[in-house]
């Protein structure tokens, strides 16, 4: 697997596109595809935030206009590249 940052994710994943999946705890999630790949990705966890983004269900978005914390890529059941934004 590689821990990537989040330029380096940004530049090779930010082409793919996600959709909103689902809300919890100051977070939104978003799935998609990617070259036969899952992609993840998160936006938020910070209460102090989280109330000017705006998602639109059933919308795709591109993972590099959201402005993501967190983002996963999995092979299967193997994830291949993560990014962890650092507190």
């Amino acid at each position: 697997m590689s821990n990537l940052t989040r330029k380096e994710f940004l530049e090779t994943y930010g082409e793919a596109m996600v959709v909103f999946t689902s809300y919890y705890k100051y977070s939104f999630e978003f799935k998609g595809e990617f070259n036969g790949k899952s992609i993840y990705v998160s936006v938020g966890g910070s209460a102090d935030d989280i109330y000017k983004f705006d998602v639109t269900a059933g919308k795709e978005y591109s993972v590099k206009e959201l402005g993501i914390n967190y983002g996963e890529v999995k092979d299967g059941e193997t994830t291949i590249a993560e990014y962890v934004e650092a507190w």
